[in-house]
């Protein structure tokens, strides 16, 4: 029996589970940026090669996805301009995309120190894992970062998909979804982070020494590489966050 195929407790079939569509998990992947705070109501997207590239998807798909939020109010489309989000509200169609826990709730330090414990292990299992594909798509995303300029909203988009890639390659479905939950805690604020000088350079240099201890397989190189990168996460946000409470 196809393993998509969901039995009663009799045992009888019911209907198959149905497999997504990369348009669909592009939805998905949108409708996640918009929910975490990463986009916001006005921002335009990337340009559809540039979307297309980050995400690794073909610019039809890209097309596609992008049409099936327009028609829900979420983007707004506009012949020879930029696609910009129309709105946030994007309710329980955030639910499909990304793992949902009230992360937001929680203070600075302590989603830190629970980033730096659950990293450690992915990063471990990921430096084991990983296969060739995963670090041809991580290099793929680094240039992708490289060609972003200064442009906050598509190095972050390249930036999760990033994360992402190495979440996935640990192998344990739990801590991938713990991982990609606590990545999306105050992007809002990651946005003016990453638009200071410098920034994007200074994370992209981190992805290069993650990436190089993956393709050696290190585990200690690649728990350290990551924690280089968290620690500067953490400081530059708590800096922001004291700043704009210094502002009010």
């Amino acid at each position: 029996m196809d393993a998509r195929t969901l039995l009663s407790e009799d045992g009888s079939t019911l209907a198959p589970v149905p497999r997504q569509s990369m348009k669909d998990i592009v939805v998905d992947k949108l409708v996640a940026l918009i929910a975490s705070g990463l986009l916001s109501v006005g921002d335009e997207l990337p340009g559809e090669r540039d979307l297309a590239s980050a995400l690794g998807v073909s610019r039809e798909t890209v097309r596609g996805a992008v049409l099936i939020l327009s028609t829900r109010g979420i983007l707004c489309v506009v012949q020879g301009a930029r696609t910009t989000v129309a709105s946030n509200d994007v309710g329980i169609m955030a639910l499909s995309g990304m793992p949902y826990r009230d992360v937001m709730s929680y203070g600075l330090d302590d989603v830190h120190e629970a980033r730096l414990l659950v990293e450690a292990r992915v990063a471990n299992l990921a430096a084991e894992l990983i296969d060739a594909a995963a670090l041809d798509r991580l290099r793929e995303l680094i240039a992708t970062q490289q060609a972003a300029g200064d442009d906050p909203v598509r190095f972050l988009i390249s930036d999760r998909e990033f994360h992402t890639v190495i979440y996935r390659a640990c192998g344990n479905a739990v801590l991938s979804d713990v991982a990609t939950t606590l990545y999306a805690y105050l992007l809002d604020h990651r946005r003016r982070v990453v638009a200071r000088p410098g920034a994007i350079a200074n994370s992209i240099a981190d992805h290069r020494a993650i990436l190089d201890a993956l393709v050696r397989h290190d585990g200690d190189a690649v728990v350290a590489a990551f924690a280089v990168h968290e620690r500067r996460i953490f400081e530059t946000t708590r800096e922001i966050m004291h700043n704009a409470g210094a502002a009010t």
